[in-house]
C-alpha cells in the first residue's frame, strides 16, 4: 500500500514538473525585433507566436511590448516511426520538379542538420540533379543548388525561359549621377529586366538592414535589384517613395515601386510591381523574399502610392 502510495505521488511530482515545464515564456520586445526575428529565436512558426499573442498585424508590435512565447509539449516534437502511415510518391532522379508546400529548406547536404542554404515556397521550380535516401538535390531557377526532401517535390514542365533585357547605348550624362535614375554607362533598366532579377531572388531570407544576397529588408532589397540597372535609390522605403515620378493605382505596370503603411502613419513597406495584381518584396513577417497580392489581403487596404523610376 505504501509503496503504490509512493508511486502514485511520484507520477503526480512527474506530471506537475510537466506542466511546470511546459509554462509559456515572457518576452519584452526590444528596439530593432519583429514578430519574425522573435518566432525564429523560440523556434516557432510565425502562425503560432501570433495566435497566442492574439495578434492579427505582426508590425503591430513596439519595444518593451510583453509577448507570451508558448512552449511546445515534448510529445508533439517526437517523432516515431508510426507517424505518418501514408505513402508519399518518390521524387524524380531528374528532370524539373516543384514544389508541392510553403516554406521548405533547402540543405546543403541531404539531411535536416545541415546548414540552411534558402527557403521556397510553393511552386518553385527546379532542376533535379541527384538522389541520396529520401532527399533529392536541385537546381533552383535562381541557380542555386541544394538538398530537398522528397515528399515536398512533384514533377512539372520546364518554366519559360526569362527574356533578358536588351542593352541600350548610355546617354552622354555628367558626372554627377542623379538618385533614381540610370547611372553613366549602365543599360536603362527593363521591366522583363528588372523582374527577371527579383523573382530570381525569391527566398533569400528577411535581414533587418539587409541590402546584399545574404539577406534582404524591404527597401534593401528594391534598391539592391535597380542598382543592377544602375538606379540608385536610398536604403528607406520612405525615401524611395519620393524618387522617380507618381504613378496611378489604377495605372500600375511591371517594374513600379509600390509603398505601404504597415505602422506608423507614413510609408513604411516597399515592394516592385510584378503585374496582375502582385509584387515581389522582402517581407518581414513572412522571413523571405516572396510574392503577394496588392489587391486583396493584408497589403490592400495599406496601398500607399507608387513611383516609376525606370
Amino acid at each position: 500500500m505504501i509503496k503504490r502510495l509512493w508511486l502514485t505521488s511520484a507520477a503526480l511530482a512527474t506530471c506537475l514538473l510537466c506542466v511546470y515545464a511546459q509554462k509559456p515564456i515572457v518576452h519584452k520586445v526590444k528596439e530593432g525585433e519583429s514578430m519574425y526575428t522573435i518566432a525564429h529565436k523560440y523556434h516557432l512558426r510565425l502562425p503560432e507566436l501570433l495566435q497566442a499573442n492574439k495578434i492579427a498585424n505582426p508590425h503591430a508590435i513596439k519595444p518593451g511590448m510583453a509577448l507570451t512565447v508558448p512552449v511546445k509539449k515534448a510529445a508533439a516534437t517526437k517523432k516515431t516511426a508510426t507517424a505518418k502511415t501514408t505513402a508519399t510518391k518518390a521524387a524524380p532522379a531528374s528532370g524539373w520538379v516543384q514544389l508541392n508546400k510553403d516554406r521548405i529548406n533547402v540543405r546543403s547536404a541531404p539531411n535536416t542538420n545541415s546548414k540552411r542554404v534558402t527557403i521556397v515556397d510553393k511552386y518553385a521550380k527546379g532542376k533535379a540533379l541527384a538522389k541520396s535516401g529520401d532527399w533529392t538535390k536541385i537546381q533552383l531557377t535562381n541557380g542555386r543548388t541544394g538538398w530537398i526532401l522528397g515528399k515536398y517535390l512533384s514533377k512539372a514542365s520546364a518554366p519559360p525561359a526569362a527574356a533578358k533585357p536588351k542593352a541600350v547605348a548610355s546617354r552622354p550624362t555628367s558626372s554627377r549621377a542623379i538618385p533614381g535614375s540610370p547611372s553613366p554607362r549602365t543599360e536603362v533598366a527593363s521591366a522583363k529586366g528588372v523582374l527577371s532579377t527579383a523573382h530570381g531572388l525569391k527566398g533569400i531570407r528577411y535581414r533587418y538592414g539587409g541590402s546584399t544576397s545574404r539577406g534582404f529588408d524591404c527597401s534593401g532589397f528594391t534598391s539592391y535589384v535597380y542598382a543592377k540597372y544602375g538606379i540608385r535609390l536610398p536604403h528607406s522605403s520612405a525615401a524611395q517613395a519620393k524618387m522617380g515620378r507618381p504613378v496611378k493605382r489604377s495605372e500600375l505596370k511591371p517594374g513600379d515601386l509600390v509603398f505601404f503603411r504597415t505602422r506608423g502613419r507614413g510609408v513604411s513597406h516597399v515592394g516592385i510591381y510584378s503585374g496582375n495584381g502582385q509584387f515581389v518584396h522582402a517581407s518581414s513577417a513572412r522571413g523571405r523574399v516572396r510574392v503577394d497580392s496588392i489587391n486583396s489581403g493584408y497589403y490592400n487596404s495599406r496601398f500607399v502610392t507608387a513611383r516609376r523610376v525606370k
